[in-house]
């Protein structure tokens, strides 16, 4: 397994540490099993610009979903546009829901925009593609959390029962998103 800090050089795809502390941050008073999750998985010494092995954080956060569950995985994901650099001028729906495969670039490296596509089908909806190395549950999560932070809009993120999922071995999840009606 490959360790990384923030001072041993990888040509892996790389992630930002200022996500990593995220995850570390909504885990609140369990951030101490996050921690030693990570370490299992070679990483430690979190720095906010630093970078960390992809393959590796993912794996992490494969782990937390397992040991701590989905819920928990999901309130990680959807604090982490709180803690990573956004691309500017995020203000409309159809900007948003555009912006998640140029923040993971600005946020990966060696990995591109994640393979992340989407399309706008209608007024607050539309259609996000992942194929990000990591869970779906995580990936739906961050969808969840752009919006919220960014729109203060309550949005409904859910998978396309016939399209793709990871959960199913497939390389891409299919994300439908639409503004949840008001309760």
């Amino acid at each position: 397994m490959l360790t990384t800090s923030p001072t041993s050089p990888t040509t892996a795809p790389t992630v930002r540490g200022g996500n990593i502390l995220s995850m570390l941050s909504a885990m609140g008073a369990f951030r101490p099993m996050g921690e030693r999750i990570l370490q299992d998985h070679g990483i430690a010494f979190v720095s906010p610009d630093a970078w960390y092995d992809l393959a590796s954080y993912a794996l992490a956060l494969r782990t937390i979903a397992t040991r701590m569950g989905a819920n928990t995985l999901f309130m990680i994901g959807k604090e982490i546009p709180n803690h990573i650099d956004l691309p500017p001028g995020l203000d409309r729906f159809e900007v948003v829901v555009g912006s998640f495969g140029p923040a993971f670039a600005m946020n990966h490296r060696g990995a591109g925009a994640g393979g992340i596509t989407y399309e706008v089908t209608g007024d607050w909806t539309g259609r996000i593609v992942s194929a990000t190395p990591y869970p779906c549950d995580f990936d739906r999560s961050v969808i969840t959390g752009f919006f919220e932070k960014l729109l203060g809009a309550r949005m409904r993120v859910a998978h396309d029962a016939f399209g793709p999922c990871k959960k199913r071995g497939d390389a891409t999840c299919l994300h439908i998103v639409s503004r949840a009606s008001a309760s």
